[in-house]
């Protein structure tokens, strides 16, 4: 009994900062440690650290990150936000689908797309999936709060960058990170 008010307290206290982080991001106050970052390297590094989960669920994770494009901008929260956008293409994908993440540059622009062969999202659910707290109906039984793609995309915000998404039910979906490149 005591171990579960504990780790319920630990989830209210992550939710909590996780809200907290939202709102400082969103209103510019987010306090980080700006530098050139290259995207390539936190995209190798997030699939290195997911390819065992990805394995264990027997899913395909594969990436391309060998274009050399650079941003502004604080390593810490781009890390956290390729996680939060990695984490639910695994998280939604079931056993012997695929996860693709490739990195590629524009004139003035850096891309990261992740593209899975998952459960999709229903197109009346797109408009709402970056809202805090927003759960579509077939996510509720994974495990979450609702808040990681609203983090994800103030960070983006932040960044000056975007994220937008293409899915098609029971075909997967595609989340596309858009930042100013370096």
């Amino acid at each position: 009994m005591a171990g579960n008010t504990v780790e319920e307290c630990d989830r209210l206290l992550q939710m909590v900062n996780t809200m907290l982080d939202i709102t400082e991001f969103e209103a510019g106050g987010a306090v980080w440690q700006s530098s050139v970052v290259s995207m390539g390297e936190i995209v190798a590094d997030a699939c290195d650290l997911f390819l065992p989960l990805a394995e264990d669920k027997g899913i395909d994770l594969q990436w391309d990150a060998a274009e050399a494009a650079v941003v502004q901008g604080d390593r810490r929260s781009l890390q956290r936000l390729l996680a939060n956008l990695l984490d639910n293409a695994l998280k939604y994908t079931p056993e012997g689908g695929q996860v693709q993440v490739a990195v590629s540059r524009t004139e003035g622009q850096l891309a990261v797309d992740i593209e899975d062969s998952g459960i999709g999202i229903d197109e009346s659910d797109l408009p709402r999936i970056f809202a805090r707290f927003y759960r579509c109906d077939r996510s509720r039984s994974e495990s979450g709060s609702g808040l990681g793609l609203s983090l994800a995309l103030a960070i983006a915000s932040a960044h000056g960058g975007t994220i937008t998404v293409s899915s098609h039910p029971g075909q997967g979906s595609r989340f596309r990170l858009v930042l100013p490149s370096y």
